[in-house]
């Protein structure tokens, strides 16, 4: 993967920026300059139309409506807009209205037998699915992909082309890999790899002839296809019917506010009109109307460009806080086990499944096993004093509440197991990692004495299970 990233950078040329290019093009009809463009670009646009589309005419077709809408749609992008994943989005829009038309006409004339597929690099089913699982993605998530993962840049790169620092966009894409292995499985790495495809030869050149013929004529004039034609034409009723929505949203925003001032600001108009003098003409001068669909789509752009910037915030934040928890969590593990060492730690706790917890060190982690009764904890320490590799120093905690009575009966079943010797200690109770519980029953005859003190204690002055 490594190697495509190197290759696809390396055919990347910093001399001029991908606005500077466009502005040649539809100026001073530089062909050069869009070819440049195209060549930055045609191999993530060429593997969405070829991953989404069965025939290889069709994906022709759609490669180049894709970079026809670019030049219609040029001036409306913004300039901190990165490319890459702007066309790599229309591609797929271009591609999806390429499946609906082929739907709808073989429904009524059937397949065409001189439609020829294209060259399969996997099943149709997976390279849809990664295609549509990039889709699914928040933008803030699909766009550091589609940079670093279709084009080849870097992660320095990429930051910078969406103004971000690299910490935040690193976090962007762990989270998107997260999102996209939740859906594809771990075969992610695999998929994007495959995702990166040579252009056909000659296509790159004919998508220049068309874009020349498209900027300086009609999209019927000789040079243009009708199917990019009508492809283009469809992409861009996609393009204005999402403004027009966008519009529809505001003009309903506005009138309602303008309904709930009207009620509110009514009559101290009307105080302020009549108060007014005439003017000399004999009539009132009517100022202009505010652009007032401007002025709310540039709130609502800054209000989203705010709420990016919150949530940019609350990720890293969010990350921050989780490594400290992860940092502080394994910290407190390897001074656990680092504590216990090579002894076996028996916690005498209250009645029930967990009344006996025995701490071991297991692959340098503290592992925990919790014993209902007697019985089982006396066969577990047996098993660990007598395997050769095994624990031979015991501890017994035990919390403040518990008296001799309840403890003698623990002292004795760790002398039956073998040891002779133990130390003991009081303390709170210990969070519980890993439990297993183990079922049997035994009966002990102990004899009581007064109440253990902390330190050594002899285990052979307890009495022997009864037989």
């Amino acid at each position: 993967m490594n190697r495509v990233l190197m290759i696809l950078r390396d055919q990347r040329a910093d001399a001029a920026t991908d606005r500077h290019l466009l502005d040649r093009f539809l100026t001073a009809r530089d062909e050069a300059a869009f070819a440049e463009v195209v060549r930055r670009y045609g191999r993530v646009v060429w593997g969405a139309c070829r991953r989404s589309l069965t025939h290889t005419q069709d994906a022709e077709d759609a490669f180049q409506a894709t970079f026809l809408v670019l030049l219609r749609r040029a001036e409306n992008l913004h300039g901190n807009t990165p490319l890459g994943p702007w066309l790599y989005r229309v591609a797929l829009m271009t591609a999806r209205n390429v499946n609906r038309a082929n739907r709808r006409r073989t429904v009524v004339t059937g397949p065409m037998e001189h439609e020829a597929p294209a060259p399969a690099t996997g099943t149709a089913e997976n390279k849809l699915d990664l295609d549509a699982a990039l889709l699914a993605l928040p933008e803030r998530y699909r766009e550091p992909v589609v940079l670093c993962h279709l084009q080849g840049l870097t992660r320095r790169e990429a930051a910078e082309r969406l103004g971000c620092p690299e910490g935040t966009l690193s976090a962007r894409l762990n989270r998107a890999f997260e999102r996209l292995r939740a859906r594809l499985g771990n075969g992610v790495p695999a998929a994007l790899v495959g995702a990166a495809v040579a252009l056909p030869t000659g296509l790159a050149a004919a998508t220049v002839r068309s874009a020349t013929v498209y900027s300086t004529s009609t999209l019927a004039a000789t040079g243009v296809s009708p199917a990019v034609a009508g492809l283009t034409d469809g992409v861009l009723r996609m393009f204005w019917m999402k403004k027009v929505m966008t519009a529809t949203v505001v003009a309903v925003l506005v009138v309602g506010t303008g309904v709930l001032g009207l009620g509110l600001t009514g009559r101290s108009e009307n105080v302020a009109q009549a108060t007014e003098p005439l003017s000399r003409g004999g009539t009132n001068t009517v100022p202009e109307e505010p652009d007032t669909m401007k002025r709310l789509e540039k709130r609502l752009a800054d209000l989203e460009k705010q709420k990016q910037l919150l949530d940019t915030t609350l990720e890293e934040l969010k990350a921050e806080k989780q490594k400290l928890e992860d940092a502080k969590r394994e910290k407190a593990e390897a001074d656990a086990a680092a504590e216990l060492g090579k002894d076996i730690a028996v916690v005498v706790g209250d009645a029930g499944p967990a009344a006996y917890t025995i701490r071991e060190v297991i692959n340098d982690r503290v592992a925990e096993i919790t014993c209902s009764n007697l019985d089982a904890l006396t066969k577990y320490l047996s098993r660990a004093f007598n395997d050769p590799k095994g624990p031979k120093k015991l501890r017994v905690i035990a919390y403040k509440e518990h008296s001799s009575e309840y403890l003698h009966p623990v002292f004795a079943a760790c002398g039956v197991a073998g040891y002779t010797k133990a130390t003991f200690s009081r303390t709170e109770r210990p969070p519980v990692k890993y439990r297993v519980a183990l079922e049997s029953h035994t009966y002990y005859t102990v004899k009581f004495s007064a109440d253990p003190n902390p330190g050594e204690i002899d285990l052979r002055k307890f009495a022997a299970p009864k037989k």
